[in-house]
């Protein structure tokens, strides 16, 4: 068959059009951006979600692709910006593409939605509070979906764990890591799923769609075998890892809650108000369904990753928040090092040691703010441009300063503090960070500006 599948460059996108192709489908990808390394076998759309949520756009989409079999919705953000509302990605852009693929005639619409508190057992939920908004526009969007008379699944699935998605190597990151922070006592109750039983439930609709046996209106929620706990979760893929046992902290929820509001500053797009909402609330469900549709018990916590090494994951996940630790380690040190010497450390004691080195007068002083610049402009440059050449320049920089430190005040080398042995374990961070830098080079493929249509062969 002929599939749609928009969200193809994401973690369940990628898997899906993995496991479709190998069935033997034809399956057409809706991205944001186009592949570097896109061939014959995998076709692509430019869509933009935060935009195209018109019913006329996607109509004349449709009426290009020529006749689709399968249209498959899963695009989703966990984190939204002005740039890419909730409101577009999950409700207006869905709708659009929902209604247009119900009026050219697809014989099954399927969408990757998300579960959520709403989804337990009536009576567990009285006290449920208000959905995220997150979990709202989705609902909007499985709500009108449901509404139509083309044939559907909507899949909701728990907390969706895979050696490469976002979610688990932020976990896994977080598990590694040898103190522990815990929102309240770490018993929120999760029930993740696989990726592996999610594209499995996917197959199998798209074979019933393929030999008109799928149901007319479907809703499952995708979740693992039983619940478990924030905390047993993060002590898992710790196990997974062969670490130590570490030290779990309770933090108080409001804490949490100003941690995941600054955390949208940072590279990550998993911690958020949003999600940290959804933990709280819990995300749990009855997995009698799903193991029904599925023809076997879902994949349970012991066999999530063991086809992986311990060394393997422990040495990703480490290396996550090592490389960040280290650069905030640097820029602190820099920058205080900086305002110590403008503001706290006595000025004439500053240029007698110039003057030790044979630096006086108004050179002395002119060397000294422009090495105070310096050092905050480095300490800058650490958090918001970090850099091989970057790395490169701190290095010559400290092997300078030591070895004239050595030469023109030796005594410094017998100091008890160890001013000057102390740079080593500074080089061997930066030696490290070096290490770790990757060629960005394929990622400014020339091609990229130059593949702007679309891409499909009549």
């Amino acid at each position: 068959m002929k599939i749609l599948l928009c969200g193809a460059h994401g973690f369940v996108g990628r898997h899906l059009s993995r496991t479709l192709e190998q069935a033997g489908h034809t399956v057409i990808h809706g991205v944001h951006q186009f592949s570097t390394n896109t061939t014959e076998q995998r076709r692509e759309l430019l869509i933009d979600y935060a935009k195209d949520t018109y019913l006329e756009i996607w109509e004349k989409r449709f009426a290009a692709l020529g006749k689709i079999d399968i249209v498959i919705n899963a695009v989703g953000v966990l984190m939204q910006s002005q740039k890419t509302p909730f409101s577009a990605l999950h409700c207006d852009a869905p709708i659009a593409l929902f209604q247009a693929a119900s009026s050219a005639g697809v014989r099954g619409i399927l969408q990757i939605s998300a579960l959520g508190p709403d989804d337990r057992e009536p009576e567990t939920k009285a006290n449920c509070k208000p959905l995220s908004e997150y979990l709202q526009t989705k609902r909007a969007a499985d709500q009108f979906l449901s509404q139509l008379h083309s044939p559907h699944l909507i899949l909701r699935p728990s907390l969706i764990v895979g050696i490469d998605g976002a979610s688990s190597q932020l976990f896994r990151s977080l598990a590694s890591l040898p103190v522990i922070a815990l929102p309240g006592r770490g018993e929120q109750q999760l029930q993740p799923v696989h990726i592996d039983d999610i594209c499995h439930c996917v197959r199998t609709w798209a074979t019933q769609v393929a030999a008109n046996t799928a149901a007319q209106h479907q809703m499952i929620r995708a979740v693992g075998p039983q619940p478990i706990t924030y905390r047993e979760m993060l002590q898992h893929y710790r196990d997974v890892m062969n670490l130590s046992p570490a030290m779990f902290i309770h933090v108080p929820i409001s804490a949490m809650r100003i941690g995941a509001l600054l955390a949208r500053y940072l590279p990550q797009k998993v911690f958020a108000p949003e999600t940290l909402q959804m933990l709280e609330q819990g995300n749990v469900a009855d997995s009698v369904a799903f193991t029904q549709f599925l023809g076997q018990a879902p994949r349970g916590a012991n066999t999530w990753f063991a086809d992986q090494q311990a060394e393997a994951l422990a040495s990703v996940a480490i290396a996550s928040w090592s490389q960040l630790l280290f650069r905030l380690i640097l820029a602190f040190l820099w920058i205080s090092t900086g305002l110590i010497s403008l503001w706290i450390y006595p000025r004439e004691n500053s240029l007698h040691l110039l003057s030790q080195v044979s630096i006086n007068g108004l050179a002395a002083t002119m060397v000294l703010y422009l090495a105070i610049s310096f050092d905050v402009l480095l300490g800058i440059s650490t958090l918001s441009h970090p850099s091989k050449n970057l790395w490169l320049c701190q290095t010559v920089l400290i092997l300078t300063y030591s070895f004239i430190i050595g030469v023109c005040l030796p005594e410094y080398l017998a100091h008890p503090f160890a001013p000057i042995l102390k740079n080593l374990p500074i080089l061997a961070i930066l030696f490290v960070l070096l290490a770790s830098e990757k060629n960005s080079a394929k990622f400014n493929h020339p091609r990229i500006k130059t593949r702007t249509k679309l891409r499909i062969k009549q």
